[in-house]
Parts: C-alpha cells; sequence; structure tokens
C-alpha cells in the first residue's frame, strides 16, 4: 500500500497495480477526509494509526503521475 500526496490536496492510498504511460493504476484506494490525532498524513503510513483516520474507499483508479507530489509508503495492506 501506498499514500500519494497529489495536488490540490488529494490524498489518496491504495494498492499500485502498474505505472505506465504516465498513469498510475491503483486498487483498493480510499480517500483519506478526515484526521484529528494531530500525526499528519504521515501518520496513515504506520498500521499502529491507521483507524485513527476516516478513509472513504473509492475502488479502482488510475492517477496522473504528474499531479502525484510525493508517496509514502505504508506499513499495513
Amino acid at each position: 500500500m501506498k499514500i500519494f500526496v497529489m495536488e490540490y490536496g488529494w490524498i489518496i492510498c491504495g494498492k499500485e497495480v502498474s505505472r505506465e504511460n504516465g498513469m498510475v493504476n491503483v486498487d483498493d484506494a480510499s480517500v483519506a477526509r478526515r484526521w484529528s490525532n494531530g500525526r499528519g498524513i504521515g501518520g496513515l503510513a504506520k498500521a499502529a494509526y491507521k483507524d485513527e483516520y476516516t478513509l472513504d474507499e473509492i475502488g479502482a483508479v488510475s492517477l496522473c503521475v504528474s499531479k502525484v507530489l510525493f508517496e509514502i509508503p505504508c506499513e499495513w495492506e
């Protein structure tokens, strides 16, 4: 699993399945909607803190690589 921090503040986490033609294809994706634990988005990468975040499932998505600001690997699956 990875966290993709996108332009315009979108934070998407999911399982990267492929990267081709300028797109990242992600399965089991969710959008981070809310957190108030003071840990910031980096805390979502830790299995111990994952349940402190509100994630809205969005399924399989394709992300434009040029819109990804950075990626964070997750400890959890």
